[in-house]
């Protein structure tokens, strides 16, 4: 019997869209966001922020060696206040609380930076979470199997109780060798027949 869902944050929670952050600069030019977008968030510099081996600050430092002096506060807006405002998917934060007021125990596993802290309060629907695994604080990183055993540890959860959903293939199937079933996300319509289907009827 499923009795926990673990859900992922980015591409489920919220929309971490990066495009759609440098669009909030309208004075940039199609090439410049481009450029903007490659350097911070497409290499491989923003995986090692969250995996918690770089700052912010490093981060900046690295795009500023690459990108025109013009766009150096754009890059630091974009890496320090990328969530202003935070991006909701539509309708989870309803269906999270659905899920909560159901009987269901909600975990959050995502891939995430060091301010995580600081702007998870802000996302809708964060408040029907009991808890959390972030990777920068755990030096892990999905589809790490480590990072999924240890939320499993940590809240004492049976991987044959739990459900997982993410928007990433790679990261559900690691889930699905941990003995965690997966759903992939693609959206609150789709999810809700998926739960549906596994006898989580909310409706």
């Amino acid at each position: 019997m499923i009795r926990n869902i673990i859900f992922d944050m980015g591409g489920v929670l919220i929309d971490f869209a990066p495009y759609k952050f440098a669009d909030r600069y309208p004075d940039l030019s199609p090439e410049e966001k481009k450029l903007l977008v490659e350097v911070i968030f497409e290499g491989h510099m923003w995986p090692l922020l969250d995996f918690g081996y770089i700052t912010e600050d490093e981060l900046l430092e690295y795009a500023r060696k690459r990108i025109p002096e013009r766009l150096h506060p754009v890059a630091e807006a974009l890496i320090k206040t990328w969530d202003e405002p935070i991006l909701p998917v539509p309708g989870i934060a309803q269906l999270t609380g659905e899920l909560r007021d159901a009987g269901y125990r909600l975990f959050l596993l995502s891939n995430a930076g060091p301010r995580h802290d600081e702007y998870w309060p802000k996302i809708p629907g964060s408040s029907n979470f009991e808890g959390k695994v972030v990777s920068a604080y755990e030096k892990l990183f999905k589809p790490q199997p480590e990072i999924y055993e240890l939320l499993l540890r940590r809240f004492s959860l049976k991987a044959s109780e739990c459900l997982f959903i993410d928007d990433v293939a790679t990261n559900c199937a690691a889930a699905r060798i941990c003995g965690i079933e997966p759903i992939r996300f693609t959206s609150e319509a789709e999810l809700r027949k998926a739960l549906a289907g596994r006898g989580i009827d909310i409706v």
